[in-house]
């Protein structure tokens, strides 16, 4: 007898695998291809390389630290959004699979119309793959390697050995001592009590630099260097705490010490500067001081000891 060719013979069990653990698709949900998806995902992509290009230039030229830090972290942040959304409308959703136990029993031929699907006993053979659209994958591939490259730019961090330079400043012997205008200062400009905070001449801004010049009632105590004491009662250290590096910006007249406001660290300025109190461990180092032909304050070397917190 011939085979009605309406009818679908069964499909034929796979001999890998037991016939108990049949895998069957419980929800399935392909997605369909969407314009707005398609373009939320260049724009972000794009972005994401624009900001890593950003980060690169900032870097290179001596950009502030929030910014190009705040440009790589948003650029990766956009990347990967375009690569979630990316594949976010192009891959079936599948609620859940899980293997049941089938119940072997005889199957009875019936009349169906013929849907290629059915030449595929295995369910997961409907979740056929989507194409990739080009146009977004060369975007999102330009927009990776844009921020590659422009991590590059962190090479030049990775040179030499600097060697001595965080231990000098641009004070030296004969530069003059300015304020925040670029003025020079005389000794008799400070009165007694008062505090004037400078800089290297040519240097202002320069932050190890930084120096508070203060005129004391009496001439200082040991271990003050008094070779390095203008008209015995001016003296000069570094501005910089040697705990954390704040800045050590605050006179108290009455005790004559210098107060830093971060963590309360107290100098002693008769005594050289040693501390008091808080928890900086070494005194502040003193800027030997002279007087140019002009009479001006100048230094008369850098610090001997480093300016700022330990390290290494």
């Amino acid at each position: 007898m011939s085979q009605d060719p309406t009818t679908t013979p069964p499909p034929a069990d796979d001999p890998t695998e037991p016939p108990a653990l049949k895998r069957h698709v419980l929800e399935m949900h392909v997605p369909d291809p969407s314009r707005a998806n398609d373009a939320f995902v260049a724009w972000t992509a794009g972005l994401g390389g624009v900001l890593a290009v950003a980060f690169a230039l900032v870097l290179r030229l001596g950009g502030p630290l929030p910014v190009y830090s705040g440009c790589l972290a948003l650029s990766l942040f956009l990347l990967g959004l375009a690569v979630r959304r990316y594949f976010f409308d192009r891959f079936p959703e599948v609620v859940a699979a899980e293997p049941r136990e089938v119940v072997e029993e005889v199957r009875v031929p019936v009349t169906a119309a013929v849907d290629p699907r059915d030449d595929e006993d295995d369910d997961y053979a409907l979740i056929k793959p989507l194409e990739r659209r080009g146009f977004l994958t060369r975007i999102i591939v330009g927009a990776f390697g844009a921020l590659g490259i422009s991590l590059l730019s962190l090479v030049p961090s990775l040179g030499p050995n600097v060697g001595n330079t965080l231990r000098q400043t641009p004070w030296a012997r004969g530069v003059r001592a300015v304020s925040n205008d670029g003025e020079p200062l005389r000794p008799e400009d400070l009165a007694v009590g008062n505090i004037a905070s400078v800089w290297p001449d040519g240097a202002i801004g320069f932050e190890r630099a930084a120096v508070v010049i203060i005129r004391l009632s009496e001439p200082p105590k040991e271990p003050t260097n008094m070779a390095w004491v203008v008209d015995e009662t001016v003296v000069g250290y570094s501005k910089i705490c040697t705990h954390a590096g704040c800045p050590v910006a605050l006179y108290r007249e009455q005790d004559q010490s210098l107060f830093c406001p971060c963590h309360q660290s107290t100098f002693d300025v008769p005594h050289a500067c040693k501390p008091t109190f808080g928890p900086a461990a070494r005194a502040l180092p003193q800027l030997p001081l002279g007087v140019d032909d002009e009479g001006y304050l100048i230094a008369m070397g850098d610090f001997e000891e480093l300016a700022g917190p330990s390290f290494g």
